[in-house]
């Protein structure tokens, strides 16, 4: 099942050579989680913390291929 492009569209960055999502709320971060969770795909979520940009989530795609 692939996602949809709204979804999609919000991992424009890379973390660690997978597709990431960098959100500013926890709010929005739990959102996407439970999107990407009712769609059955593989994520990891990091909070990135330092003193000139706040707190980011990180949240990374880990299931990049479509299973053919």
């Amino acid at each position: 099942m692939s996602l949809p492009s709204s979804i999609q569209n919000l991992f424009t960055d890379s973390y660690e050579g997978v597709p990431a999502a960098r959100l500013r709320s926890s709010s929005e971060t739990k959102n996407l989680e439970v999107a990407l969770r009712m769609h059955n795909k593989s994520f990891q979520t990091k909070i990135n913390k330092s003193k000139k940009h706040g707190r980011v989530f990180v949240v990374m795609l880990l299931e990049t291929h479509s299973g053919a």
